[in-house]
């Protein structure tokens, strides 16, 4: 896995939930996980391709304009 600070800009998927639907029918192809995010939910997620956001939930939020923490991201 490789650490990134920039994301796609593309329309991400939010919630574990969302995300694991979203690979099993193929709307997600690669998920940005923050640092801090826990290591049982990323081992949900399977072999898609995982990427290591620099930053902490809280940054990866503001990132995305979210007003909560967000854990993962998926994106096409």
């Amino acid at each position: 896995m490789e650490t990134i600070s920039k994301l796609p800009e593309k329309k991400a998927v939010i919630g574990t939930r969302e995300i694991i639907k979203a690979i099993a029918t193929g709307k997600v192809k690669e998920v940005i996980v923050a640092n801090n995010c826990p290591q049982d939910l990323v081992n949900k997620l399977g072999n898609t391709q995982v990427h290591i956001f620099e930053g902490n939930e809280r940054e990866l939020a503001t990132k995305l304009g979210k007003p909560f923490p967000v854990a993962m991201a998926g994106f096409e």
